[in-house]
């Protein structure tokens, strides 16, 4: 969810309407077509965007050689995030681990020429496995959940960081054809009413490198 949320953050307005959940996401059948830019590790991602409860949600799509559970490997390898992301991830801990779910922790330091504020979030995670298919998706942790007294030590050393509200997203990995189809969704309530000339300059930039990052971590390992 790092990258598209990076460039966003600086937009005021109102709040947007409402929070998706992950089988609201999945069951989109229309996305619409944003852009298409090659990744030196992801080759050819194709961003698009719907609405889902009011959110502006996003999708990157791409296919690669590399088998689901690298991929999957890199994606719920939490504290490793801020070696292989380009977005700015700066802390990121795993906070607990129960079967399927895990329970994490990261702090996106924003660059101060933005005059925005850092942002940070708690989310639980799931992983869903069928066959060589592997899906994880997200949700936000209120107050951090089991974990507040970590949420506590984190707004009280950055009191002006601020959590999104809304954070739900998801990847899915699935082979077809020999190769695996990756598949990023997220929708991000920053707090701003964004535009779409604006959300379409920020996921054309920005969601690439998420998938394509993800990709060469994976290929990597």
């Amino acid at each position: 969810m790092r990258s598209v949320l990076f460039l966003l953050l600086c937009v005021p307005g109102v709040a947007f309407a409402g929070t998706p959940t992950w089988d609201a996401i999945k069951s989109v059948s229309e996305w619409n077509s944003v852009s298409t830019r090659s990744h030196a590790d992801g080759g050819e991602i194709a961003v698009s965007s719907a609405t889902v409860a009011g959110i502006a949600c996003f999708k990157g799509t791409a296919s690669t050689t590399a088998a689901p559970s690298k991929l999957h490997a890199a994606a719920t390898d939490i504290e490793s995030t801020p070696r292989w992301s380009s977005a700015g991830v700066t802390e990121a801990e795993t906070l607990a681990k129960n079967g399927s779910t895990i329970e994490y922790y990261q702090y996106l330091d924003v660059p101060g020429w933005t005059m925005a504020s850092d942002r940070f979030w708690f989310l639980t995670g799931t992983t869903v496995k069928d066959g060589d298919n592997i899906e994880f998706h997200w949700k936000r942790l209120d107050k951090g959940g089991a974990h507040n007294a970590r949420f506590t030590e984190v707004t009280t050393a950055n009191p002006s960081a601020i959590e999104p509200p809304v954070n739900v997203g998801g990847w899915r990995f699935t082979v077809a054809d020999g190769k695996t189809a990756v598949e990023y969704f997220i929708c991000t309530d920053t707090g701003g009413a964004i535009p779409t000339v604006v959300q379409n300059a920020a996921t054309k930039k920005t969601l690439p490198d998420t998938v394509g990052e993800l990709i060469g971590e994976a290929k990597r390992r």
